[in-house]
């Protein structure tokens, strides 16, 4: 039995396939999930049974005719008993509605718009905890007829090629060997809402050193941030920044997979970590896990936040303004904050 899957974006919402495509082929042995996404996400997916990647470039296949074509090549490639679309995009929806033309059942996720947009109003908020993206995804998949459970992680598996990456990657910088606390420092996110104010990266980053003198610090960012990282590592051979644009998302994996501890924002690095089972140390302000967004398996430990502001949060995706102006929701969550909660965490076991 053939499953097409279709999610496209965004990177950590892709990721978190993971978990529920393992525990649907880990309980029905006969099924095989074709999975839909773009190419450079295949990594996330390595080594689960029954599990095919297509890898695709969006870029392609634009407009309806594009959609269409995508279709058919899709099509060519089957059959399938099911399509369960995991994304319920305007794309994902016209791929679904050729295929329901062809008589192809088809299963879409329930995003629980209505519930999300009563939590971040400014007036009459409903701060309830709704589920978590992977039991989205379970829940279509229960739809289909194939309930399941979550298993215990890590949930991404990195590649051999990845861990090579990594070696000659950490090499290259004359880093042979592991000694001390390894520290990821993700500092980034797609809306700059989402993001810790500078000063404070940087008092973090002295004050890490402080703490623990046996430290080596990872910066994770893009091609397009290393500039701003240089200047914060200001020659320190302490620090090593990773940059995504060189080593692609198989290098980062080799890396991050490393580390003893990961701190970051509300973002596609912060959910990696946590589906490698590395521990986490998410900062959360105009964003809230309760949204579903909650470093799988770290929903408690892993989380960094405010919790007495009303104004939280103003936003699902950070990409809004700040209703208080004065942008408390991150200005109060200090470097020592973090600190005490990585003294706290590094002998704590995650929830699987």
């Amino acid at each position: 039995m053939n499953l097409l899957v279709l999610r496209f974006s965004a990177m950590g919402d892709v990721a978190l396939m993971a978990p529920a495509l393992i525990a649907i082929v880990s309980k029905y042995t006969n099924i095989q999930l074709t999975v839909v996404t773009r190419g450079n996400y295949a990594p996330f997916f390595y080594n689960i049974p029954n599990v095919h990647v297509i890898g695709i470039n969006l870029k392609k296949y634009k407009g309806i005719k594009g959609l269409y074509r995508l279709f058919r090549e899709l099509n060519k490639l089957g059959p399938y008993e099911k399509i369960v679309d995991l994304h319920s995009s305007l794309r994902s929806r016209f791929i679904s509605l050729f295929f329901r033309f062809r008589g192809v059942p088809v299963f879409q996720i329930v995003k629980g718009r209505r519930e999300k947009l009563r939590q971040i109003r400014k007036n009459r908020k409903v701060l309830r905890k709704l589920p978590h993206t992977v039991d989205r995804y379970l829940k279509v998949f229960e739809k289909a007829g194939y309930p399941a459970s979550v298993r215990k992680g890590p949930w991404i598996n990195v590649d051999p090629e990845s861990k090579i990456f990594a070696k000659d990657f950490l090499n290259s910088r004359k880093i042979d060997k592991k000694e001390g606390l390894w520290v990821g420092y993700a500092p980034f996110a797609g809306h700059k809402l989402k993001e810790w104010p500078h000063e404070k990266s940087i008092a973090l980053l002295k004050l890490l050193k402080e703490e623990f003198p046996n430290i080596r610090i990872f910066l994770f960012g893009s091609s397009q941030e290393a500039s701003l990282m240089e200047e914060w590592r200001n020659g320190d051979q302490s620090m090593t920044i990773v940059s995504g644009g060189k080593l692609g998302i198989r290098g980062e994996l080799g890396i991050m997979e490393r580390m003893d501890v990961i701190i970051g924002m509300d973002s596609s690095n912060i959910h990696i970590a946590a589906l490698l089972k590395r521990p986490v140390v998410a900062l959360f302000g105009t964003t809230h896990p309760y949204s579903g967004f909650a470093p799988f398996g770290q929903e408690d430990t892993g989380v960094l936040q405010i919790e007495d502001l009303s104004c939280r949060p103003c936003s699902i995706y950070g990409n809004t303004t700040c209703f208080r102006k004065d942008f408390a929701c991150m200005e109060w969550i200090t470097p020592e904050d973090v600190i005490k909660r990585i003294n706290v965490i590094i002998n704590i076991n995650t929830l699987f």
